[in-house]
């Protein structure tokens, strides 16, 4: 007769990883939506992912400054959306699977992603996010305008 007390599935190695993601659901400050846990193919979603939109709602106008070469805009309402939470995660895990490099300065804004170098530009999560919404998204809904002079 089985033991009642033994688990009649092995512990897994991710047990660990998982409950290290939940705590960053909880304890991150900033809210977190979601989270790719380093050196696993896991990406958590915390509970705040079930709140936001599936994707884009409203327009959203990604005009220039003229004054200040910067985007109006923080770009914030579309990387806080599901469809954003998961690409961004993903872009984590393939980034790290692919190039053996953790992502470890992200640029989150629009005016962040602008002022990252070419190796930060391709493993920065967000510039993917900030790609699939400008090209995919119907006209009108998504404008991002080119900035005036790359600094």
């Amino acid at each position: 007769m089985p033991d009642p007390h033994e688990s009649p599935v092995p512990f897994s190695p991710y047990i660990s990883a998982i409950t290290a993601g939940y705590q960053h659901c909880r304890s991150d400050p900033t809210g977190a939506i979601g989270a790719y846990i380093q050196g696993t193919p896991l990406v958590v979603l915390c509970p705040l992912f079930w709140g936001v939109s599936a994707k884009p709602t409203k327009r959203i106008c990604n005009r220039v400054n003229e004054a200040t070469n910067q985007f109006q805009s923080d770009g914030l309402s579309l990387v806080n959306t599901q469809v954003s939470v998961l690409l961004h995660e993903l872009v984590h895990f393939y980034s790290e699977a692919a190039s053996g490099v953790q992502v470890t300065h992200e640029g989150i804004r629009l005016n962040d992603c602008v002022g990252l170098n070419a190796e930060q530009s391709r493993l920065n999560p967000n510039n993917y996010v900030y790609y699939v919404f400008s090209t995919s998204l119907p006209p009108g809904l998504f404008e991002l305008s080119l900035l005036i002079e790359m600094k």
